[in-house]
């Protein structure tokens, strides 16, 4: 792909300070690069009749439509719980006005996105990319296929651990956690009814131990059930790793950790990077986490995404917890993955 004929062009809203933003703070670098480059966010693209590209081909990177999200899907007052299935059908339909849009304003231009919007739509269904990637033979946590009460407790009396996730949620929104005499979840009930939280912050876990009628009203909604993986533990925390994939490469690894008693290590929850812990992991275990990484983006047909990988506390086991069209970026300090994705880009051809 000849840079002087190619434009990056980056959608995205200005709400979007952990992704968008950072990498428009390169645009400077980027243009050094021999890259013509355009920034506009989601609004403007809808209204404009032309974005006042030139050049022949257009290297398309979409991030997260902040403003249609909490306008038409994750709205005050929206009905059902967070992460149902109305999420996915609204964001489906998006992202077939965004495609018939961007082609509609860039006619005749030969455009790359980096991320089909379509795919990313399709897997925001976490049970369709789990079965995708379980086909394919990597691991996922195993998911428990019941919807009853009684089975539930029966198997936390066995001893069992486990996660119920809403399937179409993301940034650890409305995560529920269930061991014998450890219930915790991130939801709110009121009145015997599931009640959200009207924000991307303020999602704490609190304990529900034993409250039936809250079980019984989530296992009616749309969720999946998983075992819980028991993560590696090192120097007192649990530990887990986001992986940065673009264009068949890992480009970094970072490693998340939270206390041992924590539910989850989503930075949204409390947990925090720490890159040094990459220093004290076998090297066979990095080899592991780039494999399985970049398997995972070939199956869903992906050339960017944050890939959470969690190993088992005997380091023998691998497994893809989730995958993240939309990752937020690392602090440029810690690493600048702008800057190395758009050097990704100049060896396409």
């Amino acid at each position: 792909m000849r840079k002087k004929d190619t434009t990056i062009l980056a959608i995205g809203d200005p709400p979007d300070y952990d992704s968008f933003r950072k990498f428009d703070k390169e645009r400077k670098y980027i243009l050094e690069q021999g890259f013509n480059y355009k920034a506009v966010d989601y609004e403007e693209l809808f209204n404009a009749e032309d974005l006042g590209i030139s050049t022949g081909k257009v290297i398309v990177f979409l991030f997260f439509p902040f403003y249609y999200w909490n306008r038409n899907i994750e709205h005050r007052g929206y009905r059902g719980i967070y992460g149902n299935l109305s999420f996915c059908r609204k964001f489906s339909r998006f992202s077939e006005d965004l495609i018939a849009r961007i082609e509609s304003v860039l006619p005749g231009k030969d455009l790359f996105f980096i991320n089909d919007p379509r795919v990313s739509s399709l897997y925001r269904d976490k049970l369709l990319a789990q079965e995708a990637l379980s086909g394919s033979g990597i691991n996922v946590p195993q998911r428990i296929d019941t919807r009853s009460v009684r089975v539930v407790k029966n198997l936390l009396g066995d001893g069992r651990k486990m996660y119920i996730k809403p399937r179409y949620g993301s940034m650890g929104k409305g995560i529920t956690f269930l061991e014998k005499d450890n219930w915790q979840t991130n939801f709110r009930f009121r009145e015997n009814r599931i009640a959200n939280i009207r924000s991307d912050q303020g999602w704490k876990f609190h304990g529900i131990t034993g409250n039936t009628g809250f079980l019984k009203s989530l296992l009616c909604k749309d969720v999946i059930i998983e075992e819980a993986v028991e993560l590696f533990n090192l120097k007192g925390f649990k530990v887990d790793f986001r992986v940065y994939c673009f264009l068949d490469k890992v480009l970094y690894i970072y490693p998340r950790k939270n206390n041992i008693d924590s539910v989850t290590t989503n930075i949204s929850q409390g947990g925090k990077g720490d890159p040094k812990l990459l220093r004290v992991m076998p090297r066979k275990i990095i080899s592991k986490i780039n494999r399985q990484s970049l398997k995972t983006m070939k199956v869903l047909k992906l050339n960017f995404a944050g890939i959470d990988i969690a190993i088992d506390s005997n380091m023998e086991n691998i497994y893809v917890l989730d995958v993240n069209m939309f990752p937020g970026f690392p602090k440029r300090r810690t690493f600048k993955l702008a800057r190395s994705m758009v050097s990704g880009l100049r060896m396409l051809e």
